[in-house]
């Protein structure tokens, strides 16, 4: 299994990458969730900065590891 990037578009997948295969294959696509801030925070933490860098940061790792496990479980 091989894994690859792609943007969805008025109901096409333009891919990014080339993918290995050219023949006809079977592909599953994962939409990602779109990215929100948020507009305020109140309670115990309304004075508390957010720290957008390192938040994308950990996102972009645990869809890194997602990914990973999607991939080992698609293969067994």
């Amino acid at each position: 299994m091989d894994a690859i990037k792609g943007i969805y578009h008025d109901g096409i997948v333009e891919l990014i990458e080339k993918p290995d295969i050219q023949g006809t294959s079977e592909v599953l696509i994962i939409f990602t969730q779109q990215k929100k801030k948020a507009a305020s925070i109140g309670g115990l933490f309304k004075n508390h900065e957010i720290d957008y860098k390192a938040v994308d940061d950990e996102l972009k790792t645990l869809s890194r590891v997602s990914e990973k496990h999607m991939l080992d479980e698609a293969e067994n």
